[in-house]
């Protein structure tokens, strides 16, 4: 059986996470599927399969995978020490030192037929990184290549350093057809090796998942959003507020709930009450299963700056459960706006107005809850491209 190693950080709450998890499990039943993971620890590790090996990285990778906080609860004097000096020499210079220090001590990983740096390269002053320079230095496989989730024409992740990195690897593979269309414009030496790939979904997890009970029940008789994303600057929660704001306080039935937590909790809170909305708009926190509000919601939210190819967009076609999104990357090339999804100009303004015509005009809901009815799909298309990757 041919053998597959995946890098990634954590098993912590996330879209990057999540959607490995689904890849090593799908791959898990025609594959011997390892995982190399910097900090094994976090509340998605129970959702993976148990004959998938979790490989046992140095202390030094650990710590990079951990935050600050958590290697002082450690307790232990030299991950703590190690994660300090990571934290200030990355945030003076840049993460290439610790990193390959944490490469030097850390055990070769040998006997592979493909190796998956599932995580991009991130920016210098990041202590978390180095996924594939793990990839190309610690491991020897037969094929090498790196998973990119996110737009790099919007988004500058140190481009001129590791663009020396991927071009090392054999393949990039982006997780949707416009991403890569964009790295190959960004890259257009790198353009051969560009490839995509959509996120695995496990369907029958999915919809198994979504009828177990909601820990909060939804109030009867309204009208129900539901947004799961981390609370971060980027997933614009705070501008869709302030663009949502009255049409909310003219609606009382409207009630947003949304699933996660992050960097811009506090703020958030401080925004919905400021807007007098505390009753309309909910942060139910971490929900290690978000399926049973997102198939009982009447409307999926994502309005982020921008976004990669979100999980959350299939997931919802799934449950049957239409998507309002604001126009990012790969939005039109997932969605079917104005069939069974809107999706509306990336702008306070544009939010506003897309949201207020559906309001009024409730029906175009259920018409495209009727087309997801049919909706139909499965991972064959993904799977194809891993043996391609293979070869």
């Amino acid at each position: 059986m041919k053998k597959i190693l995946i890098v990634n950080k954590s098993f912590d709450l996330g879209g990057i996470q999540s959607s490995m998890i689904n890849m090593a499990n799908e791959l898990s039943k025609y594959y011997e599927v390892h995982l190399f993971i910097y900090n094994p620890k976090g509340v998605l590790r129970e959702r993976l399969d148990k004959k998938i090996k979790i490989l046992q990285s140095s202390w030094r990778f650990q710590c990079l995978g951990q935050s600050l906080k958590e290697a002082v609860k450690t307790k232990k004097l030299k991950i703590i020490a190690f994660r300090i000096f990571a934290t200030v020499w990355s945030k003076i210079f840049n993460n290439r030192l610790p990193i390959n220090i944490a490469m030097k001590h850390q055990k070769k990983l040998s006997g592979y037929d493909l190796a998956i740096a599932y995580h991009q390269e991130q920016r210098k002053h990041s202590v978390v990184s180095g996924f594939s320079r793990v990839v190309l230095q610690c491991v020897e496989a037969k094929r090498k290549v790196a998973w990119l989730h996110f737009d790099c024409e919007t988004v500058d992740l140190d481009s001129q350093y590791n663009k020396q990195v991927y071009k090392h690897l054999d393949n990039v593979v982006c997780v949707s057809q416009s991403l890569m269309e964009k790295f190959q414009r960004k890259y257009p030496e790198l353009a051969d090796k560009a490839t995509y790939c959509y996120n695995f979904m496990l369907y029958e997890d999915i919809i198994a998942k979504s009828k177990q009970q909601q820990e909060i029940a939804y109030p009867d008789a309204h009208f129900i959003c539901f947004s799961a994303c981390r609370l971060a600057k980027v997933k614009a929660i705070e501008r869709a507020i302030y663009a949502l704001s009255d049409i909310f306080k003219a609606h009382p039935e409207i009630v947003w709930y949304i699933a996660g937590n992050g960097p811009e909790k506090c703020n958030i809170e401080k925004v919905i009450k400021e807007n007098g909305l505390e009753e309309q708009i909910v942060l139910l926190g971490g929900q290690a299963n978000p399926y049973p509000y997102m198939r009982n919601a009447d409307l999926v939210v994502n309005v982020s700056y921008h976004e990669a190819a979100p999980m959350i967009f299939l997931e919802s076609k799934i449950l049957g459960t239409p998507v309002f999104a604001t126009q990012t990357s790969s939005a039109r090339e997932l969605l079917n706006d104005k069939v069974d999804s809107f999706i509306c100009e990336n702008s306070k303004e544009g939010i506003s107005k897309a949201f207020h015509f559906i309001v009024e005009n409730k029906e175009l809901l259920q018409s495209a809850k009727e087309q997801l009815r049919n909706y139909q799909a499965n991972n064959d298309a993904s799977i194809a491209k891993i043996k391609e990757l293979m070869e």
